[in-house]
């Protein structure tokens, strides 16, 4: 065919049908050129759906992929519940009583309240006497603080938590004092003062006193923890900072006890009292470096 002859085909006017007027023809080619709209649009609207479908799905797999950024994450499966007061009491038997010596007894049992100290009367009585302040001395082993760069805590935000063993003094009369048992009770510690923080409103730091070693010659110890001090732990679920249930003595993992020893080593403290003007106690740490 030539160029001529294809021309004039292109230019030829669209047939019609038997019987046919001109301006049904119109309408009949008018209306398939709508139909064609339509197709498009719908062809659009899926697309846009599509779409949609994927990112959709896009953003359940990230959330399956991240599990933390689901609204649902709770932070432990056990909670306290009732008063501030019942909740502590609570907290003090939940993780006291899961600790326990490779017979099956109990390591040690905790004795929680506000801070306070013994004196007076003698074996049959005591008085105990409000702790208002405590004295945190700063480690100057480092070079980074001086003698007198010491933090004053405001006791009334403050709990404390007695670790205390079976022997005199609290001590713990059964098995040898090891290093892996101190680890042990320096995880308690740890346990207790998040649960706390996190369950127990208006406690900002929180005193564990670890029970002194058998015989009474080596001045005891306690861990001292703000707030502060845990707040990356206290935002993520427990189960990433220690492991659910207490392991037996020496039988903390490697990674568990890396955390364990860079939030407690360096808040180690051995005690001692004085006492203030207005005759209530004054707690004073001094650090212990390990």
């Amino acid at each position: 065919m030539s160029e001529n002859a294809r021309e004039a085909a292109i230019d030829a006017d669209l047939a019609r049908r038997l019987g046919e007027t001109e301006t049904e023809t119109e309408t009949r080619v008018e209306g398939t050129g709508s139909q064609s709209g339509y197709r498009r649009r719908f062809a659009v609207i899926y697309l846009s759906l599509a779409l949609v479908a994927g990112i959709g799905l896009g953003a359940l797999v990230v959330l399956l992929a991240k599990p933390d950024a689901g609204p649902s994450q709770i932070w432990s499966r056990w909670q306290p519940e009732g008063s501030e007061t019942a909740r502590v009491r609570q907290i003090a038997d939940h993780v006291s009583t899961r600790y326990r010596f490779p017979s099956g007894d109990q390591l040690v049992v905790a004795l929680a309240g506000p801070p306070t100290v013994t004196a007076g009367g003698g074996a049959a009585e005591t008085n105990p006497i409000p702790v208002r302040t405590i004295a945190v001395r700063p480690d100057t082993s480092t070079g980074k603080a001086e003698e007198d760069d010491i933090a004053i805590v405001d006791a009334s935000t403050s709990l404390q938590f007695q670790l205390c063993g079976l022997g005199l003094n609290c001590s713990i009369s059964q098995g040898e004092a090891s290093e892996a048992r101190h680890s042990l009770l320096r995880r308690e510690a740890l346990e207790l003062s998040l649960y706390t923080f996190k369950y127990v409103d208006g406690v900002d730091s929180v005193t564990i006193f670890l029970p002194p070693p058998p015989g009474g010659e080596t001045p005891g110890s306690a861990v001292f923890l703000r707030r502060s001090d845990v707040r990356d732990e206290l935002s993520r679920p427990l189960s990433r900072t220690i492991a659910p249930g207490a392991p037996s003595i020496g039988g903390i993992n490697r990674a568990e006890l890396q955390t364990l020893n860079r939030i407690t080593s360096d808040r180690l403290y051995q005690y001692e009292y004085t006492q203030a003007q207005d005759l209530s106690a004054v707690l004073i740490l001094n650090p212990i470096v390990l």
